[in-house]
C-alpha cells in the first residue's frame, strides 16, 4: 500500500492551516510556496478537501483557505477520505457483493482486520494532535 502525493500534500497543507486556525484565510500561493507544493496540483487538493466540506473557502483580496471546524473534530481519516476515497487494501472489502468468493474466502478476514486497524489508527489522529507535535518538536 502506498499514500499518493495528493494525500501526502493534502495532509500537510490540512496541517499548515490547522497551524493557523482561528487567523484569517490564508491565500493558495502562501501554501503553496510555504509546504513546496505545486500551485497547479494544490488547488485540485484544495478544491476536493472543500468540496468534503473539511475546508472553507473565501473569494477576494483577503481570501484564502481555512478549516471549516475545530482541529480536534478533523481526523486523518477525513483528510484521506476526501482525497483517496473509501480506504480499503483490496477491492473486495468495501462492497460485501463484489467478488464470488466473498462469502468463503479465508484471506478476506486478513484484508478486513487491516483495514479496520488502518481506520481506527487514522480515525484516532486529528490535525490538533499533528500540529501539537509539531509544537513539542
Amino acid at each position: 500500500m502506498r499514500i499518493s502525493s495528493r494525500c501526502e500534500y493534502g495532509l500537510r497543507a490540512m496541517v499548515y492551516l490547522a497551524g493557523r486556525s482561528g487567523a484569517d484565510p490564508v491565500s493558495l500561493s502562501t501554501i503553496a510556496s510555504d509546504e513546496g507544493i505545486p500551485m497547479a496540483f494544490l488547488e485540485r487538493i484544495m478544491a476536493r478537501l472543500r468540496d468534503a466540506g473539511l475546508v472553507v473557502a473565501t473569494r477576494g483580496v483577503s481570501g484564502g483557505y481555512r478549516l471549516s471546524r475545530a482541529t480536534a473534530e478533523i481526523s486523518v481519516a477525513d483528510v484521506v477520505a476526501a482525497l483517496e476515497g473509501p480506504l480499503s487494501l483490496v477491492g473486495c472489502l468495501p462492497d460485501d457483493h463484489g467478488c464470488d468468493r466473498s462469502d468463503g474466502c479465508a484471506s478476506r478476514q486478513v484484508w478486513r482486520r487491516l483495514d479496520e486497524a488502518i481506520s481506527d489508527a487514522l480515525t484516532g489522529i486529528t490535525l490538533s494532535d499533528l500540529t501539537m507535535e509539531a509544537v513539542t518538536r
